[in-house]
């Protein structure tokens, strides 16, 4: 089975407002089978602001071997040809392509309207908006096609998009690098080695070049089928940077959710156009997880911002959530919001990670109100009755049932439909609700749980979602050898729990093997579960990374401390033990005199 250990498609984006997608060239397997649209090495998805995606593309004659992001924010394309790199400097107009090549080759820009020549250097693509390029390459123009011809050596080609070329290319290039450096610098500092910090910085970089710029939703990958903005993939997204302390990408996202269509007063739909922000009304029914993911995290921004200004602003939305999540729980026989797709969209009903999120959301709203002066006691009495009643319905002997479907049961001469847990039963997705406070990690259901989902679902030191899990293999995708590939959320997931309850060692190796089984340090959605090479359909996941820096984030900063104490109460001994010798011996020669 061929190793895929880089990415096929990359977003990059200038921080402001504009972004590109970069289709590496790196295959991916059985790519028409799965509905992926066939594109040679290109940048395209030309986007800007207002202005949607523009009839601009640029393809790229190489074979790439391997491609990968550096944390300067550049993608790197190594090829049979050379090496290419492609950076937008944040905060300018600019695309800039830096070639260094060891052999001739050729870029074809290709647009639907004329592309005239300025000057030698210099021309111009009449689209709207205009784009000039600035280049040091030959070319031949053929109306809405420019043939750039690269021999060996190093080129440039520069896209200003909206504004005149600056031709600068070295500054440019430093200012990409400063900007970068300091945005980088201004995160939170996980206490991590060495090598764990870079795949923390890649994945805030991998996570900050897949938000839309302008409207702030996320792309849950790269990948052309995962291309759109779910809700719950984007909440965790912003969850991840705002806890790094970027709070500004955090609340673009926060507040266009609040704006968003939605499909009733309070919920949302399960997806939107990642560029447009409008909803995908053709994609499933919806995933009730959205409302306590949303209550939650802007929660969870106010303790980190203290920005009172920001929760008044979104608290009509607030409102609307909360009522919709009353009525339902008031209304339903079991006391638990209605059946949805949940997390994995692989089946219609009442689901544990849906019903404990948003019992966490409303926990957030209680004390949201609170903050603001709101006496509501309908919400409290809510949350209780939700809370009780996942116990009551989820618990399954020694784990949380993942999925409730309803049976009819007859006794004495009477019919009663009453809940019971469908298989698989057992998921990964029943621990995260519990790392985010649903329960006390120390109490006995979380224990149990934990102990139970992490024997039945380890593989090769992940956890695969749950038993018999066939995406990726034999239900879609068809990427993977066999069942169950362990997928790296999940497995973060169990991290997670770890460290909370101070298995820090545990912990550490588990982000430790996440980083192992990267693509050059991007982090994809599962692993194959024999080869445990990344899945590439899917990959970079976005929600993977921001998974990652939950974690890192997460990361006891005492356990560095505790390990340099060991070792510093080692070296003690070590010391004492030799002083006790050298005066023993020094006594000995004495006596001998």
């Amino acid at each position: 089975m061929q190793q895929y250990n880089s990415p096929s498609y990359l977003l990059l984006n200038n921080w402001d407002n504009q972004s590109i997608w970069v289709v590496t060239g790196v295959p991916i397997p059985n790519p028409q089978l799965n509905g992926f649209p066939i594109f040679n090495t290109s940048v395209r998805n030309i986007y800007v602001s207002n202005k949607g995606i523009l009839n601009v593309s640029l393809n790229i004659n190489i074979e790439t071997k391997s491609a990968f992001l550096n944390l300067n924010n550049t993608i790197i394309l190594v090829s049979n040809k050379g090496n290419i790199s492609v950076l937008m400097p944040p905060k300018t107009p600019y695309v800039l392509l830096l070639l260094k090549m060891s052999s001739g080759s050729s870029i074809i820009i290709s647009s639907n309207t004329s592309i005239v020549q300025i000057n030698r250097d210099t021309l111009l693509i009449n689209e709207s908006p205009q784009i000039f390029i600035y280049t040091n390459t030959s070319y031949k123009i053929e109306k809405n096609l420019l043939n750039l011809s690269i021999n060996e050596g190093k080129w440039f080609v520069e896209l200003s998009i909206g504004n005149i070329p600056n031709r600068n290319i070295s500054n440019l290039i430093k200012l990409n690098d400063y900007e970068v450096s300091e945005w980088l610098n201004a995160s939170k500092l996980p206490k991590l080695p060495h090598a764990l910090l870079r795949e923390y910085y890649l994945s805030l970089l991998l996570i900050k070049d897949d938000q839309n710029p302008y409207l702030g939703t996320f792309a849950a990958s790269p990948s052309p089928i995962y291309l759109y903005s779910w809700i719950r993939d984007s909440a965790f997204s912003a969850i991840a940077l705002q806890d790094a302390g970027h709070y500004q990408s955090a609340l673009k996202f926060w507040l266009w959710m609040s704006n968003a269509v939605q499909i009733q007063p309070g919920v949302w739909y399960t997806r939107y156009n990642f560029y447009n922000g409008q909803p995908d009304t053709s994609f499933g029914i919806d995933e009730l997880d959205s409302i306590g993911l949303f209550e939650l995290g802007v929660y969870n921004y106010y303790i980190l911002t203290n920005n009172i200004t920001f929760l008044k602003q979104i608290l009509p939305t607030i409102n609307k959530s909360v009522e919709y999540q009353i009525t339902e729980i008031n209304q339903s026989k079991y006391h638990l919001l209605p059946p949805d797709l949940s997390v994995w969209e692989d089946r219609n009903a009442y689901h544990f990670w849906t019903e404990a999120i948003n019992d966490i959301g409303l926990e957030s709203v209680i004390k949201i109100y609170e903050i603001l002066g709101i006496n509501d006691s309908s919400i409290v009495l809510a949350e209780r009755e939700l809370n009780e009643s996942i116990l009551n319905h989820f618990w399954n002997n020694n784990y949380f049932a993942s999925a409730l479907g309803t049976s009819v049961i007859f006794e004495n001469g009477k019919n009663e439909i009453v809940l019971s847990p469908e298989p698989p039963s057992i998921d990964a997705a029943t621990l995260l609700p519990i790392d985010l406070g649903y329960l006390s990690l120390s109490s006995n259901y979380s224990v149990s749980n934990f102990n139970t989902v992490v024997s039945d679902l380890n593989r090769s030191g992940g956890l695969a979602r749950f038993p018999d899990d066939l995406y990726h293999y034999s239900e879609y995708l068809y990427d993977s050898s066999g069942p169950e590939p362990p997928w790296i959320i999940t497995t973060l997931f169990e991290a997670l729990y770890l460290e909370k309850i101070g298995k820090v060692n545990e912990a550490l190796n588990i982000l430790y093997w996440t980083y192992d089984h990267s693509q050059n340090g991007l982090l994809p959605e599962a692993l194959d579960p024999n080869t445990l090479y990344p899945l590439p359909t899917t990959s970079p996941l976005t929600w993977s990374s921001a998974m990652f820096v939950i974690d890192a984030l997460n990361y006891p900063s005492t356990a560095n401390n505790e390990t340099n104490a060991s070792i510093t109460i080692i070296i003690l001994l070590i010391v004492i033990v030799l002083a006790v010798i050298i005066i023993t011996l020094f006594m000995t020669r004495r006596r001998r005199k």
